[in-house]
């Protein structure tokens, strides 16, 4: 499997929520886990169910585009 490192802004409140629950991990496992692990771990679980109709939400609710 090929790995390909590319740089994506995220949003404060989700760099924090990452940095928390990473934390929580930590002390949860008592292995070091490193942040990217957890945001890839979250692509591989829910990208194949978003659906556009969820990315225009977001972008509506939460960025506040029309």
């Amino acid at each position: 499997m090929k790995t390909v490192t590319k740089p994506y802004r995220v949003r404060d409140e989700f760099a924090d929520s990452i940095k928390e629950r990473r934390i929580n991990m930590i002390v949860e496992t008592r292995e070091d886990i490193a942040e990217a692990d957890l945001v890839n771990a979250t692509l591989w679980k829910y990208l194949n169910q978003i659906t556009t109709k969820d990315v225009m939400k977001y972008r509506e609710e939460v960025l506040k585009k029309d």
